[in-house]
């Protein structure tokens, strides 16, 4: 029983790493959905706590954010010292405030998809990125997948 236990918990952090490395919209839903899910589990504290520290919720080409509907961010796994800071005024590299669609869209569907240009984390120069959000369950708050092809 205890090798089954060993070998279910292996598989679990092998495939939520994978998922860190999305490069196409379905692999960014899927760490989403397991980001998603890490926060219905542990609680928004202790999953803000994980994705701030990187590990799994960090890949190569991808990164799980949080931020509430005012803009403050919460977690973000790419970036600790974007933490705390107010991002709702953020604009892209064309000057498109892609903070202030990501949480209209949220607020109006509960989960969106949008595209803006942002340094892209494996190249560090500006490129063209993905995001794909929704509401994180009982807060006026989102999260996000940051994800670059």
């Amino acid at each position: 029983m205890k090798t089954w236990i060993r070998a279910a918990t292996v598989a679990a952090f092998c495939s939520a790493a994978a998922l860190a490395q999305a490069e196409t919209v379905a692999e960014a839903k899927a760490l989403l959905d397991a980001a998603h899910a890490e926060l219905k589990t542990k609680g928004v504290e202790g999953a803000v706590k994980e994705f701030n520290a990187g590990g799994k919720w960090k890949g190569v080409k991808a990164y799980v954010v949080v931020a509430d509907f005012k803009g403050n961010m919460l977690a973000h796994a790419a970036n600790e010292k974007i933490v705390g800071k107010n991002m709702y005024e953020a604009k892209d590299a064309a000057g498109k405030p892609f903070v202030q669609e990501v949480i209209s869209g949220v607020q109006a569907k509960g989960e969106t998809n949008i595209e803006f240009r942002w340094a892209n984390p494996t190249t560090k120069k500006i490129d063209d990125g993905k995001m794909v959000a929704k509401r994180v369950p009982g807060l006026d708050a989102y999260v996000g997948v940051t994800f670059f092809e």
